[in-house]
């Protein structure tokens, strides 16, 4: 989470895709259109940011779709030869609608993960990566001033997914061998 990009740099890290228009309000608060395939970024009828807008669609399959381009991540988080070498926390703010949450996520498929995050439907305020698992301290990870709460832990047969430290690891994709 190094510098947060803006608006006009989201093309370049997102492949955005959608197939309707959706109704937004502008940066005055007024009532806008986004265009299928451009990224709705909402606002408050205030004018306030509230981050970019996905929508599930009207149609099975109609749903916003956003892709990482892996040139924006680190490339031993990319291709890293060692699992550890590719171990990222993923810090999501986002806000379904429900009041707003901060989680981080812990992963070894950074671009896998943003865009599962970015799948759901809802307001994304910020997402960021950082190399490494930072600290869990007691289900909440605290990083530049922020805390962020870890999800609830993923389980597969009834046995949590850890490293070899017994972090709990949140997965999505599986590793290479």
């Amino acid at each position: 989470m190094a510098e947060p990009l803006g608006v006009a740099d989201f093309a370049l890290a997102f492949d955005f895709a959608r197939s309707e228009a959706v109704a937004v309000l502008d940066a005055a608060g007024l009532p806008a259109s986004a265009e299928p395939d451009v990224a709705a970024f909402d606002h408050t009828a205030a004018g306030v940011p509230l981050g970019l807008l996905v929508i599930a669609g009207t149609d099975l399959g109609g749903g916003d779709r956003v892709a990482l381009d892996p040139l924006m991540l680190p490339i031993e988080l990319v291709s890293g030869e060692v699992p550890g070498d590719r171990d990222a926390t993923v810090f999501h703010r986002f806000d379904a609608g429900a009041g707003e949450a901060r989680r981080a996520w812990y992963t070894r498929h950074a671009q896998a993960t943003v865009e599962a995050l970015l799948d759901q439907p809802g307001h994304h305020r910020e997402i960021g990566v950082v190399a490494g698992f930072r600290r869990n301290d007691g289900g909440l990870v605290r990083y530049r001033g922020e805390i962020w709460t870890l999800p609830e832990l993923l389980s597969a047969d009834g046995i949590v997914l850890a490293d070899t430290e017994d972090r709990p690891v949140i997965r999505a994709g599986t590793d290479p061998e």
